[in-house]
């Protein structure tokens, strides 16, 4: 038996994970997003998902509106209650299909309930991410379904080769695009870096300080820190923003607007390299809590900056629409970089403890 009819899908493929498990979810996801796949993963829908019912959104997501439902099984999606709503989702339609639907990759050798042992899977642990987006790709490629027909629609570009696409034809609003775009990929490539910090790891940098010269680097690494938001307050300025993206109803400059989002990105990596030089300095064993709690001031502005960048690329993803649709879009962006309270307190009562260690 034929039909004419071909079942269309918003999405070819729909990614079920752990929040724990996204660094390794968010390169598949950039990968099948490079090559033309059709997915949901809420990174990318972060907008759209706003002041929706969650969970009567990933249930229809998960049952009907996509091809495939890819779940990266690990021990963290096993004990999470919207991973076992998602899945519940796209095992329902795995009862309902003839073909294979529900497609497990094994993050570790966690048994997922209702997942039989017979069923094929992929494993992550001897694929690499490039095999498995290949593996999807070719599961797609031969699926019967097809996915609605959509328009390209330029957002926020991920890589560099969307980054040259949106330069070639610059629609209404590429500049934020592109700023967006920057600050997202200049920050993903500092993400092992960000791992370090949070760590709290450090290589040794080969420098080492007597007793009393500590005091010295201390103040001269807090001076440091204190500069840094100076320096983004200059990237943020009026000033800067103008020469950047033009006066209302003017061209932006591309160079330039790649050059103050580098900057802003850049003083995120001092700030680490601040806390890196601090931990990875050869001080007494008596000194190091001190350097420690000098190092974690830098905590709470790293997330402060990560926040804004994630938020002003969610909201800025959203652009394309609104401006079709025919909406007057405003959007404000607040940056505030504070040092944690408990944070600051520790390191002052470590640095009077320090002081009176050595008799100062």
């Amino acid at each position: 038996m034929t039909t004419s009819l071909v079942e269309g899908f918003e999405f070819d493929v729909a990614l079920s994970y752990a929040t724990e498990d996204r660094h390794y979810v968010q390169k598949i996801a950039g990968l099948l997003r490079e090559n033309g796949v059709r997915i949901f993963y809420d990174e990318y829908v972060t907008a759209d998902l706003w002041g929706k019912d969650l969970y009567t959104v990933l249930d229809e997501v998960y049952r009907k509106r996509a091809r495939f439902a890819i779940v990266f099984v690990s021990s963290h999606y096993v004990s999470k209650p919207w991973t076992q709503h998602e899945r519940a989702s796209a095992q329902a339609r795995a009862l309902t299909e003839t073909d294979p639907y529900f497609l497990p990759v094994r993050l570790d050798d966690s048994e997922l309930p209702g997942l039989r042992p017979t069923i094929g899977y992929v494993d992550a642990r001897n694929t690499s991410q490039e095999q498995l987006v290949d593996l999807i790709k070719q599961k797609v490629s031969d699926a019967p379904g097809a996915t609605k027909p959509k328009p390209d629609i330029l957002r926020v570009p991920r890589t560099p080769a969307q980054q040259r696409e949106l330069l070639a034809q610059r629609p209404p609003a590429w500049e934020y695009l592109l700023y967006g775009g920057v600050l997202w990929q200049r920050r993903n490539a500092l993400e092992e870096k960000w791992r370090d910090h949070e760590l709290g790891y450090a290589s040794r940098t080969g420098q080492h300080y007597d007793r009393f010269e500590v005091f010295t680097f201390l103040q001269n690494s807090l001076s440091d820190l204190a500069a840094c938001p100076e320096n983004i307050l200059k990237m943020l300025s009026t000033n800067a923003q103008l020469r950047a993206f033009g006066a209302p109803g003017e061209p932006g400059n591309a160079e330039l607007i790649e050059h103050i989002a580098t900057r802003l990105v850049g003083i995120y990596e001092q700030m680490m390299d601040v806390a890196s030089t601090l931990r990875g300095a050869g001080v007494p064993e008596e000194l190091s809590e001190v350097m420690e709690a000098t190092a974690r001031l830098a905590d709470q502005p790293l997330k402060e900056i990560r926040d804004f960048i994630d938020h002003y690329v969610a909201e800025v993803d959203t652009l394309p629409e609104r401006l079709t649709n025919g909406e007057d879009v405003r959007i404000t962006m607040d940056l505030t970089l504070t040092i944690d309270d408990e944070a600051s307190a520790n390191q002052a009562r470590e640095m009077d403890r320090a002081r009176r260690r050595l008799g100062i």
